[in-house]
């Protein structure tokens, strides 16, 4: 079993996600949210069941019971978080300045302590890492290119196009097109094949910037940060 001073992917993670969160932990949603998020995406799931099945079958009066209470209930559990994101981002647009200058301050001493982590390791594993890291990208960015094209630059677009599409047949549900049924769904998938690779992308850019950080110290023998004890409320100076 590895300890706690090898290098590995496991430990530098760990280390990462022990790290408080600061001034940015106001984008976190709270647990009582992330329940509702989950109730919201089985209602989801909920409403696209009979609407699919009428495609297969003749539309029955309980298919759009169905579908009116999936939305009713998928409308409860994201409005609440809707509104609070909304709220959260016009505080954090407002502002931007101070939030920026605190969090960097609260980032410093927490990535010290990482990088002087990393400093005590074997250049050799930290140019493997590395190297591990840029392969890693390099197929990311191949099978995103694969499933998506170059649509990974649309962000939530295709989430937009996606309710667009069932709002405009929000009249009669059960008769929407078929193509505009599976445009909707395919949309759907899409987006989250983006939102999934955007995390593991910036997770990746993350690990290398930390090594090529780690590996300029070693090179041109600058001082390397003394890790610091830790707290639970982060770290403090020894």
């Amino acid at each position: 079993m590895l300890s706690n001073n090898t290098l590995s992917f496991t430990e530098m993670d760990r280390r990462l996600r022990e790290m408080p969160d600061g001034p940015n932990g106001i984008l976190n949603s709270p647990p009582l949210f992330r329940v509702a998020n989950v109730v919201g995406v089985v209602a989801c799931v909920v409403v696209l069941m009979p609407i699919v099945l009428a495609k297969i079958i003749p539309a029955a009066p309980w298919m759009l019971t169905m579908v009116q209470i999936g939305f009713a209930v998928m409308l409860l559990a994201w409005l609440p978080a809707f509104v609070r994101n909304c709220w959260v981002l016009f505080l954090t647009i407002w502002h931007w300045r101070k939030g920026l200058v605190e969090q960097l301050d609260h980032d410093r001493p927490e990535f010290e302590a990482i990088l002087a982590w990393l400093c005590q390791q074997q250049e050799s594993a930290l140019i493997e890492c590395k190297r591990m890291v840029a392969l890693t990208q390099r197929q990311l960015l191949a099978k995103i290119g694969l499933l998506a094209g170059g649509l990974d630059r649309l962000g939530i677009l295709p989430a937009l196009a996606a309710a667009y599409l069932f709002l405009r047949n929000v009249g009669d549900i059960l008769e929407m097109p078929a193509w505009q049924l599976l445009g909707a769904i395919f949309l759907i998938l899409l987006w989250l094949i983006i939102t999934m690779a955007t995390l593991m992308r910036i997770r990746l850019q993350l690990y290398e910037s930390l090594l090529t950080e780690a590996l300029a110290m070693k090179s041109t023998g600058r001082d390397t940060p003394r890790a610091r004890p830790r707290t639970r409320t982060g770290v403090r100076w020894a």
